[in-house]
């Protein structure tokens, strides 16, 4: 195929942004090559997203390539065997940053009826849960509901594993992905980080490994690109496997990450190592607890200039495309739980009829807190319609939550 594709296929694709088209259709840039034998999308990502600091880090492309083009490195793709590649175009399709999800994506991943919504996306029902064993909200963020789910799922035999993410014996706050097989597992990496884990970067040792059926838990970014290689229009048999396999996608409410920068700070201004900062917790003020149980608390609005430059180009803060969505939502020792689809819900009865969990209804408030956060994110032009990174440190405003200031100071690519 000629070199110039991938440059024209970008043309294409930027044409269709910049003259309004509807964005279910921006991927028309890429699929309409297919019946022409594809083209190296590799390079379009490359260009497009990655190299414009774009890309979320959310590890879809790497772990949907059948050729294992991508490495995964410092919260990136990487085209280390760009040579590998087969132009079979999904890399660019499972792209979140890239395109949205299909305009039909809510009655694919089987929404349960009767639907409501009230600004945090479309669901079925919601509540408060929170484990009936102290030992186990003690050792979880907000509850355990997430934990005592997965453990419950494990030991009914209805997953083999889940996609959940650890962290390194030497900075407890930093985290990697891990494929959990066990309530010990799960447990293993039970409570919240703020810093960024690629948990789905585990679905490559899933799948090669054929451990079927798992569950997925990730923050929006992350369920998003699951959700679109499920789903993707491109038939392989790597996004059948996650099409088939994949039976319960759980998401974290996120507003952002923070680099792993901002744990180092934390050490460093308060005189101790890594390993002492045994919790980081954020409820409209970040709540830092070391060793020995002393805590500190510091300003999140001084917090926020460690925000995670990817979380600049996330429109989502509820995980709309989840099974079951959760959080904490300022609450203490609880989980607020969204349950959007038939999925969700099986797995939510299953674990309410095992008796592990009590519920209570969720108060106004803390609905209404959900709405105003996902309203703030979802409030904002997708990634493909805002200045590249580079733009926006040239202008000088990296606030995620000014998407306003940031069209008006970048430049029109």
């Amino acid at each position: 195929m000629d070199s110039d594709r991938p440059e024209e296929i970008k043309a294409r694709y930027r044409s269709l942004v910049e003259s309004g088209e509807d964005p279910g259709d921006w991927a028309y840039a890429w699929r309409s090559e297919l019946n022409r034998g594809g083209f190296r999308a590799v390079d379009f990502l490359m260009e497009e997203i990655v190299e414009t600091g774009k890309c979320v880090g959310c590890a879809a492309c790497v772990t949907i390539c059948p050729t294992d083009v991508f490495d995964y490195v410092d919260e990136r793709p990487v085209d280390t065997r760009e040579g590998a590649c087969v132009r079979c175009v999904l890399c660019a399709d499972v792209c979140p940053s890239l395109r949205p999800p299909d305009p039909d994506s809510e009655d694919v991943i089987g929404l349960r009826k009767p639907v409501q919504e009230d600004g945090f996306g479309p669901y079925s029902y919601e509540f408060l849960a929170r484990s009936k064993q102290n030992s186990m909200v003690e050792a979880t963020q907000d509850g355990g509901f997430t934990s005592e789910l997965l453990i419950h799922l494990l030991r009914q035999g209805e997953i083999q594993g889940a996609v959940l993410g650890d962290t390194f014996e030497d900075n407890p706050q930093q985290g990697y992905q891990r494929l959990a097989r066990s309530a010990e597992e799960v447990m293993d990496c039970a409570g919240s980080r703020y810093t960024y884990s690629p948990n789905t970067v585990a679905l490559k040792e899933a799948m090669e490994n054929d451990i079927k059926p798992i569950a997925v838990v990730g923050v929006p970014c992350q369920v998003n690109g699951v959700r679109q290689q499920q789903h993707s229009s491109i038939r392989l048999e790597v996004n059948k496997w996650y099409r088939n396999n994949i039976s319960l996608v759980i998401g974290l409410f996120c507003s952002e990450a923070f680099t792993n920068e901002s744990v180092t700070s934390i050490a460093e201004d308060y005189g101790v190592p890594l390993t002492d900062i045994e919790n980081i917790n954020i409820k409209g003020k970040v709540i830092v607890r070391f060793k020995g149980g002393k805590e500190e608390i510091l300003s999140l609005q001084e917090y926020q200039r460690y925000a995670r430059p990817a979380c600049l180009y996330c429109t989502d803060y509820a995980c709309d495309q989840a099974d079951i969505g959760v959080g904490g939502i300022g609450l203490d020792n609880w989980t607020y739980v969204v349950v959007r689809t038939e999925a969700g819900h099986k797995a939510t009865q299953s674990l309410l009829e095992s008796g592990a969990i009590e519920t209570i209804e969720v108060p106004e408030r803390a609905k209404k807190l959900l709405a105003r956060l996902s309203k703030k994110k979802a409030n904002k032009p997708l990634p493909a319609q805002l200045p590249t990174l580079q733009e926006r440190i040239a202008s000088g405003d990296l606030d995620p939550k000014n998407f306003q200031g940031a069209v008006a100071g970048g430049k029109d690519k």
